[in-house]
């Protein structure tokens, strides 16, 4: 069965989980990264995971709420238990020092893996996919995922702000 399964998926999806892979094992290694591309991956994932409702389930209110609220729970405790502390912001190059993690490839692949499964799911015509209690746990799901990557923005933003306050107060002193 898992033979069918794999044969009959698209080569596309292989790509798409390639490409992830090799995105996600670039967030393992301590990079720096300006303020727009950083902000980009979490803004590109909720976007994504918002799409991927979309697609599977209507934008109708029990998905798109059960997304938003997993989301935005993850997002605040994200935000406040696991901040990483080791982000810096360099305001003169506006650069964000990031620290490598694991974290993100695990994020990611399994979001991949979510969808992929529905996919399967889907392709085989399984009622459950239609159930509302699925639908009300697979939307929690990508919004649960999802905040993570909002958790790292707001993260990346409060790092921003203080280190721009810090360089303001800084150029100040110097100034006076």
């Amino acid at each position: 069965m898992l033979v069918q399964i794999l044969s009959n998926t698209p080569i596309w999806v292989f790509v798409s989980f390639f490409v992830l892979i090799v995105f996600g094992l670039m967030q393992t290694r301590t990079r720096t990264v300006q303020r727009i591309p950083a902000l980009l991956l979490p803004a590109g994932m909720i976007a994504l995971s918002l799409f991927g409702i979309g697609s599977s389930f209507g934008f109708s209110l029990i998905p798109v709420a059960s997304w938003a609220i997993a989301l935005s729970m993850a997002a605040l405790v994200g935000y406040a238990l696991f901040r990483d502390k080791g982000v810096e912001y360099d305001a003169t190059t506006e650069k964000f020092l990031v620290p490598g993690s694991w974290v993100p490839l695990g994020v990611l692949t399994a979001i991949f893996f979510a969808k992929y499964v529905y996919g399967v799911m889907h392709a085989f015509n399984a009622e459950v996919i239609s159930a509302p209690l699925f639908i009300l746990f697979l939307s929690a799901v990508y919004g649960l995922l999802s905040g993570y990557f909002a958790a790292r923005a707001f993260n990346l933003v409060k790092t921003a702000k203080w280190s721009t306050k810090q360089f303001n107060l800084a150029m100040l002193r110097r100034a006076v």
